[in-house]
């Protein structure tokens, strides 16, 4: 039972995005004078968080029933982790995803701060898919810039992404900083928009990579990563923003989340 509900809640945000796609193209050809009463009757794709709210609810609750089956006692919904190695399994598995599809994969070198780091209210599956995505991002984009430069000039490897982990007084952050290709206006305007992705090409599925995401990593191309992303963390408190950097080329994924503990009840 659990096993069906899984299969099924776990392809709807892949069936969505498609259908959002879809909605899009069909929009340009119909007149325009039909097009606000299409806006109006697809109004859930107009605002698609509170349909993939509960989808990723739903397959969360189905992965915690099914861990605490196999014996893990806290099942999947702790929210006591350990952050660095949610970045280190993170990491791990986004460069197994630009190895597999790039056919290589930058060094990433992780930064925290000093001293014991407590966590804040989240849940380490939606974390670990949130650093997959921005992670993954960062090498497509640096191995792109690598791969446009001159013979001559080229580097024997794309170089390096820095992900560094601090916190203040009321929020942990994770900046991913990478030296790729950076925002473009095309790039900025689609990064969030659900279903909506500035590559032409799919990643594909590993298929013996085991993702710990609410939703299967990864969801190439369709355009859901950053957008899921954001709408886990916003459940706590957060958020993931992205930023060209500023004496340099690349770009600053900024994944940010609350250590307010009222979230856990909100969420």
């Amino acid at each position: 039972m659990v096993d069906d509900i899984m299969t099924r809640h776990g392809a709807s945000v892949d069936t969505f995005a498609d259908a959002a796609i879809a909605s899009r193209n069909m929009e340009f050809q119909i007149p325009q004078i039909l097009r606000k009463q299409f806006r109006s009757d697809a109004t859930i794709l107009q605002n698609p968080e509170p349909f993939l709210h509960s989808r990723l609810l739903i397959q969360l609750i189905c992965e915690h029933y099914v861990s605490l089956n196999k014996g893990k006692p806290t099942g999947a919904v702790s929210i006591d982790a350990d952050i660095l190695d949610i970045v280190d399994d993170a990491t791990t598995e986004a460069k197994h995803v630009a190895d597999a599809n790039l056919g290589i994969a930058p060094e990433v070198q992780i930064r925290s701060a000093d001293g014991p780091f407590v966590p804040p209210p989240i849940i380490r599956s939606w974390l670990h898919h949130a650093i997959v995505e921005v992670t993954k991002n960062a090498m497509m984009s640096t191995v792109e810039k690598w791969d446009e430069q001159p013979l001559h000039q080229k580097q024997s490897l794309p170089s390096n992404i820095l992900i560094d982990v601090s916190r203040d007084t009321d929020f942990m952050s994770i900046r991913v900083v990478d030296n790729g290709i950076g925002l473009n206006a095309d790039r900025s305007d689609k990064a969030f928009r659900f279903a909506a992705s500035s590559t032409q090409k799919r990643w594909d599925r590993i298929d013996e990579q085991q993702s710990y995401a609410a939703v299967r990593q990864p969801l190439g191309s369709l355009g859901v990563g950053l957008s899921l992303s954001n709408l886990m963390m916003k459940c706590f408190g957060g958020s993931v923003s992205l930023s060209n950097n500023q004496s340099k080329s690349g770009c600053t994924a900024t994944l940010r989340v609350n250590y307010n503990d009222d979230y856990k009840a909100l969420n």
